[in-house]
């Protein structure tokens, strides 16, 4: 009950209140309810507080904030942006989540994720320009508190040795077990430099992350880190600060100078004041490549920026031209004077079809290969295992173990739709109602949504699946899936193309084994003669070649 004199709180939400009998009779309206009202309100309701002093009931408030990027969301009042480690129990004040919990008690304790590409394609394109992003790992395995590991050289670049590298304590962390989602900040005793060209450097004061891992633990699949530019003052570079660059044909954009040095659209740049105290700068040849121009680029400013000056207020502008017809004219308005560590420096979005961080200590089971039976091979597409990739475990497996399974194992999934009932779908979908007739090598199952997770996905309840595989069992040849609200089936050896996961290891076995290249590309032209479609033999032809490329090496 509501004590004498204590204001009562509702939610703006779902309209619950913090006296019982005010919200039993709220929302009673047979005598039913009101027994039902009564019983689920027995138990206290907690009312939650956010930063800009917003009060929900916390299962509004976290319900709002734990989709998209975990623990992070919007305030429904005035949008202001809110983490759930922010919220304050309405009446006491108290932290509803209090930070720097002990490290051991997590799932993800003794791990350290270190990065690495994702896909065999692509790498870490973001990572390899800038040395900031490099080299970094989250350590929870070095005692009660994580850490942050990172290159402590001036040259950056590659770590040559365990003396390159620097570990520093988060100061201040959280961690959501519900969600998987750590945050953690770190604030550094001497400022890190960072080389950004032949002379340039961007100086970095603080350390902030979100990070959400998978359920397993076995990698970051979302979230992003952020190093804090260190403040400076206008005095000593009077050009330092926020500003937005617009010029008549382009999308306006944000910059942030930190002692005369910023980065646009990935290519870093460095203003100098000439004899006149006149703002310039050269473009550099990325700048050139990236704007097709061949000859050197000046960009300069006829506004004197006198010694002691701070340069144009907040609002002004700063007027440039180039050498350029087509870059004539350049306006840079000031946004603000001086840069906050907090909102200002270099961020990178950590995405599940980019790259991730992985724990240094995960050794996936490589794909293994039977060439008289389906049983204890697995099949992918994109040479890809994880992105829906058919599992056959075996006859004899124990009790309650599948026969045969998708996984949804890999970080790519990531991105794909949740169950239709909010849920994310399982890492491994078992199949149900299993034939296997091993003359016409030809399976036969089931994919249940519904009986399995009491729910469907994208609208179906059921996926029924008849596949044939070649003599060797080295690709699916044919057969169909037939969806529940489908009306044509999906093909395989069309537009579903399967492979065998172990292909590759196979491939360099028997070319380890032939004298001539002509052998091994025997081996190749056999899968035609097997019904491989055109689809399937320019999978297995990619890894064919690549095989043979790499023994040329």
């Amino acid at each position: 009950m509501v004590e004498e004199g204590e204001e009562t709180i509702s939610c703006p939400v779902c309209w619950v209140s913090s006296d019982p009998s005010e919200h039993n009779e709220a929302t009673a309206t047979t005598p039913g309810d009101l027994s039902s009202s009564a019983e689920s309100s027995s138990q206290q309701v907690i009312f939650a507080k956010t930063p800009c002093n917003h009060v929900y009931c916390r299962t509004c408030i976290e319900r709002i904030l734990l989709p998209d990027v975990a623990t992070m969301g919007t305030c429904p009042m005035c949008r202001t942006t809110v983490s759930i480690f922010d919220l304050r129990h309405a009446t006491t004040e108290k932290s509803l989540y209090p930070s720097n919990s002990d490290v051991s008690s997590w799932p993800i304790a003794n791990n350290v994720y270190k990065q690495f590409s994702v896909g065999r394609r692509r790498g870490l394109q973001s990572l390899e320009t800038d040395d900031i992003f490099r080299n970094t790992s989250f350590c929870f395995n070095q005692g009660h508190v994580p850490k942050l590991q990172y290159i402590n050289k001036e040259d950056a670049g590659e770590a040559s040795d365990a003396d390159d590298l620097q570990s520093g304590d988060f100061q201040r962390y959280h961690f959501h077990p519900q969600s998987m989602t750590f945050h953690g900040k770190l604030d550094f005793a001497t400022p890190l430099s960072r080389p950004c060209g032949d002379s340039m450097r961007y100086s970095y004061s603080s350390f902030n992350c979100l990070l959400q891992f998978s359920s397993d633990g076995q990698y970051i699949r979302d979230g992003y880190i952020h190093w804090g530019y260190e403040p400076t003052t206008p005095d000593d570079y009077p050009l330092d600060g926020k500003w937005r660059v617009e010029w008549e044909d382009g999308e306006p954009l944000e910059i942030y100078v930190q002692k005369h040095c910023f980065n646009c659209v990935g290519i870093n740049y460095e203003i100098t004041l000439d004899d006149k105290h006149r703002p310039r700068f050269e473009w550099p040849e990325a700048a050139r490549g990236f704007f097709r121009q061949q000859r050197n680029v000046v960009q300069r400013s006829n506004q004197q920026i006198q010694p002691g000056a701070r340069g144009p207020s907040v609002g002004e502008t700063l007027e440039w031209s180039t050498n350029l017809a087509s870059f004539s004219q350049i306006v840079w308005k000031r946004i603000s004077m001086e840069l906050s560590p907090q909102s200002d420096g270099r961020r990178l979005r950590i995405r599940p079809d980019e790259f991730v961080y992985r724990n240094a200590d995960f050794q996936p089971q490589l794909p293994q290969y039977v060439a008289t039976s389906i049983w204890g091979n697995t099949f992918c597409q994109m040479y890809t295992v994880g992105l829906a990739s058919y599992h056959f475990v075996g006859t004899t497996v124990p009790f309650g173990d599948p026969l045969a399974y998708i996984s949804y194992e890999h970080p790519h999934t990531d991105v794909w739709p949740a169950l239709d009932n909010g849920e994310k779908f399982p890492d491994r979908v078992p199949f149900r109602n299993i034939e296997w007739d091993s003359v016409e090598r030809i399976f036969k199952g089931d994919i249940c949504w519904e009986e399995l997770y009491n729910t469907t996905w994208m609208g179906e309840d059921m996926w029924h699946y008849e596949i044939k595989f070649d003599p060797k069992f080295m690709f699916i040849k044919s057969g169909t899936c037939t969806r529940s609200n489908s009306e044509e089936p999906h093909q395989f050896g069309q537009d579903l193309v399967y492979v065998n996961a172990a292909l590759e290891s196979v491939l360099r076995g028997i070319r380890e084994t032939v004298t001539t290249t002509g052998e091994y590309l025997d081996v190749v032209r056999k899968w035609r003669q097997d019904g491989a479609s055109g689809p399937t033999l320019d999978m297995l032809g990619e890894v064919s070649m690549r095989v043979l490329d790499n023994r040329a090496e």
